[in-house]
């Protein structure tokens, strides 16, 4: 039998992250989740496109180095 978790509890949210969560908690500035959600949101209302943020705050890209 399943156990039916209501949504918000904290076993439904317990999963592994994904890719983009996973590319945004990996930034190279070190901040947690919620600065980066922050700061997107504030680059968005200062009119970025989305591939800005995604190459300031996701660097997630194969062909770069470091």
């Amino acid at each position: 039998m399943t156990t039916h978790h209501p949504q918000g509890s904290p076993d439904a949210t317990t999963t592994a992250p994904g890719r983009p969560r996973r590319a945004l908690m990996n930034n190279p500035y070190g901040l947690t989740l919620r600065e980066v959600r922050a700061e997107a949101r504030h680059c968005i209302a200062r009119g970025w496109q989305l591939w800005e943020i995604r190459l300031r705050l996701a660097n997630d890209r194969k062909d770069t180095t470091e």
